[in-house]
């Protein structure tokens, strides 16, 4: 058994199938077929249960998956710790998952300051939303994610770095657009527009409207905020929608009302793997983006 093939054996058992796996890993799906069976042979045991009707390992198939899951992770640590010691003054790159939101809002701004300020350091960036960056963050697809708390997990190193909130956006001719704030209640009988499902601002709606007692009456979803604002300033529905965002849509005929009962902030944080090599280019982008945040060192974030 090679490194290669415990590779192919630990993407096969994401993938769940033989077509998934060799597609995703660009090869074909007779080969890693032979793969599989020169590691068994190897071995002298059998990976795969082939009399079950669907794809499911040996209980030698699942010791194989834990252990060599994780040995795969710490040699990724390795390497990347060797690439870092060999281009520590070449620089590198870092690769960062950012939902569209998040990085009109805030790292449009940031990422033109990084690379001025860290020339020698490549950044790419993966527009995503952001229950997807977690998964990204998972596969080791990206290296940092950004991400919007409360984040129910302790398998990240979590860096908070901005603190604001959502609010209603109505109509100035809306019936609320009198208020200054609104309840979660108040909203029960509103047509909302919102960001879609890949947007955790989705799913945080949805479970503060239920807590409030009541299933929110989406009129529509779409993963364009610019849109959403639009419809908005022609009084098709309210939306939800994150403050900073609002404040590159220039109307003077909205009006941003603060959400309360409960209040719904918007806070941001960077995410990394726990198990993760922390390169010198990985530390340099955190330590910048820290930097231009609105959270000091001595201030946390109440989740």
């Amino acid at each position: 058994m090679n490194l290669k093939q415990l590779s192919w054996f630990v993407e096969l058992v994401k993938s769940g199938n033989f077509t998934k796996a060799a597609k995703k890993m660009y090869i074909d799906q007779s080969t890693l077929s032979k793969g599989i069976k020169a590691m068994e042979k190897d071995m002298g045991i059998p990976l795969i249960d082939r009399t079950a009707n669907c794809f499911r390992l040996t209980p030698e198939g699942e010791i194989l998956y834990q252990l060599g899951g994780e040995t795969l992770k710490n040699i990724e640590g390795q390497l990347e710790h060797l690439r870092d010691r060999v281009n520590e003054d070449r620089g590198g790159k870092v690769r960062v998952g950012i939902p569209p939101v998040i990085d009109t809002a805030y790292f449009a701004d940031i990422i033109p300051k990084f690379e001025k300020e860290c020339p020698n350091i490549k950044l790419e960036v993966m527009e995503i939303g952001a229950n997807i960056v977690r998964d990204k963050v998972d596969s080791g697809e990206v290296d940092v994610g950004v991400v919007i708390l409360p984040l129910a997990s302790d398998d990240y190193d979590i860096l908070p770095v901005f603190k604001n909130d959502n609010v209603l956006v109505v109509n100035k001719d809306h019936p609320l657009a009198g208020k200054d704030s609104v309840t979660f209640k108040e909203l029960e009988h509103e047509p909302l527009l919102s960001l879609d499902s890949s947007y955790m601002l989705y799913n945080r709606t949805l479970s503060l409207c239920f807590a409030a007692g009541f299933e929110p009456k989406f009129k529509l979803l779409s993963p364009q905020w610019d849109m959403l604002a639009r419809l908005c300033e022609l009084n098709y529905g309210v939306g939800i929608l994150p403050r900073p965002i609002m404040s590159y849509f220039r109307s003077n005929k909205i009006k941003l009302l603060s959400l309360t009962e409960p209040e719904f902030p918007w806070n941001i944080a960077l995410i990394v793997r726990k198990d993760k090599y922390l390169s010198n280019p990985i530390r340099r982008f955190r330590e910048f983006v820290k930097r231009c945040g609105d959270i000091g060192d001595a201030e946390g974030i109440k989740e």
